[in-house]
C-alpha cells in the first residue's frame, strides 16, 4: 500500500508473508522459524530532509551492511550503543554523533527496547543509492540518483502464526514511534559546522565516482576492442594465405594512417 501523509511525498507500506501452501516451507519452518515482515519506506521531498545518514541494526550483520549499502559505506561509522539505553545486541551507524542524539531519544530508545522482538531496523539517509554492485566484471556506468529516503524494517512475532488483531497490538508501538521520527526528521536541521562537512563529504563522494567510473568505462572499452580483436584474427586464420597477405596489408595502411602527422590541407584562392 502506499499513502502521503504531511512532510512526505508518500509512504509505502510492504508486508512479507511466508508462504504457508506449500508443504516444503511447512517444514523449513520446523527447522528454521521465519517471521512475517513488515517494512515502511518514506520518500522525502529535497527540501523535507537535512543531511542525515543514520542506522540502527541488529549487530550481528551491521560489518556486512556497511560494506553492501553505499550511504553507510561513504558517511557512517560505528557509534558505542552504551551511550543509549537499548540492548548490546543493536549497533548504531551514523555520520555524526549530533543525527544519533537527536533521533534515538529516551522514549525512541524504550520503545524499541520494549519491542525488540518486533523491531528489526531503521535506516535513514539523504544520500540513498542502494546496494553496491557486487557480481565481478559488471561496471556501475550509471548509478542511481541519490534520493532521500526513510525505511523502517519491523518483525511479526510468533513466526507466521498471529492473527490480524494480535498483529496490530504487537506492531503498533513501533508504528507510532516511526511516525513520530518521521515528523522529527521534517523539522531537524544540522549545525551549521556539521552541514559544511556533510556537504564536502557528498562532493568527495560525487567526485570519487566520476574518477571510478570514468577508469571503469575505458577499461570497458579496451576488453571491447581486444574481442573484436581476437574475432579478427579468428577470421583471418580461416583466410587463404593470398587474403591473408591483403588483410595484412590493409591492416598495415589503417596502422600508418593512425600514428601519422595529421596534416590539414589549405585552398588557396589565386586571382
Amino acid at each position: 500500500a502506499v499513502v502521503s501523509t504531511q512532510s512526505t511525498g508518500g509512504i509505502k507500506i510492504e508486508i512479507k508473508l511466508l508462504r504457508r501452501q506449500d508443504l516444503i516451507s511447512l517444514i523449513s519452518q520446523l527447522f528454521k522459524p521465519q517471521s512475517d515482515t513488515i517494512t515502511i519506506t518514506t520518500y522525502l521531498a529535497p527540501e523535507d530532509m537535512d543531511s542525515v545518514v543514520l542506522a540502527i541494526m541488529p549487530r550481528k550483520g551491521l560489518k556486512r551492511l556497511q560494506q553492501e549499502v553505499q550511504d553507510l559505506a561513504h558517511f557512517a561509522t560505528e557509534r558505542k550503543i552504551e551511550n543509549f539505553d537499548m540492548p548490546s545486541t543493536l549497533g548504531i551507524l551514523t555520520e555524526f554523533s549530533e543525527v544519533a542524539n537527536e533521533f534515538l531519544t529516551s522514549p525512541v530508545c524504550r520503545t524499541i527496547s520494549e519491542n525488540i522482538d518486533v523491531f528489526d531496523s531503521v535506516h535513514f539517509s539523504d544520500y540513498y543509492t542502494g546496494f553496491k554492485i557486487s557480481q565481478e566484471g559488471q561496471v556501475e556506468t550509471e548509478r542511481p540518483k541519490p534520493v532521500k529516503r526513510l525505511i523502517f524494517n519491523f518483525v511479526i512475532p510468533g513466526h507466521g502464526k498471529k492473527t490480524k488483531n494480535s498483529i496490530m497490538t504487537t506492531t503498533e508501538p513501533l508504528l507510532r514511534m516511526a511516525l513520530h521520527m518521521m515528523s522529527r526528521v521534517h523539522k531537524f536541521k544540522l549545525s551549521k559546522e556539521n552541514k559544511i562537512k556533510a556537504e564536502k563529504h557528498r562532493i568527495q563522494v560525487e567526485e570519487e565516482y566520476l574518477k571510478q567510473t570514468h577508469v571503469q568505462r575505458q577499461e570497458a572499452a579496451q576488453a571491447r576492442r581486444d574481442e573484436k580483436k581476437r574475432l579478427e584474427k579468428e577470421k583471418v586464420q580461416d583466410l587463404d594465405p593470398e587474403a591473408q597477405r591483403r588483410y595484412e596489408e590493409k591492416e598495415y595502411k589503417k596502422s600508418m594512417r593512425r600514428s601519422g602527422p595529421k596534416v590539414k590541407q589549405l585552398k588557396v584562392k589565386t586571382g
